[in-house]
């Protein structure tokens, strides 16, 4: 069960991560749903190339930290630098949940724009079940 779980978190992260690698490379699709907009559908700010380069290699940084933790991928390094990375990816996840209590997250004050729903419905909850599981597998593993 740990394998196929950790598998789709990967595959999760290597989606996003190319997502990301699209945008870099001038991709639109699905960007105006990707960033937060204020009540006038104004963005509440516009990602750098860097940034989006940046998240984009966390994301892959994210799925490695998983197929090491399976053993999917194998590393010589100490296992217990793989379950502080789990219980790091599992925070960042976390805290994305939460939210800047504004904007993103499952306490955001707007919640009637584009993004918001999306948020709602979809985002948040992927946030949630990345860090439950992330979280789940750095202690059964």
């Amino acid at each position: 069960m740990e394998l196929v779980l950790s598998s789709v978190i990967a595959a999760i992260f290597i989606f996003l991560a190319l997502l990301h690698f699209f945008w870099l490379f001038g991709g639109q699709w699905g960007m105006n749903a990707a960033v937060p907009t204020d009540l006038n559908g104004r963005r509440i700010f516009n990602p750098s190339r860097l940034g989006t380069l940046l998240v984009a290699i966390g994301l892959l940084i994210f799925a490695w930290v998983n197929l090491c933790a399976t053993g999917v991928l194998k590393i010589s390094m100490d296992p217990k630098y793989i379950r502080y990375g789990m219980y790091m990816v599992s925070a960042v996840f976390f805290l994305r949940f939460i939210g800047d209590m504004k904007f993103v997250g499952i306490f955001k004050k707007y919640r009637k724009t584009p993004f918001a729903l999306r948020d709602t419905y979809f985002y948040s909850p992927l946030c949630l079940f990345l860090s439950l599981s992330n979280g789940f597998l750095s202690l059964v593993l």
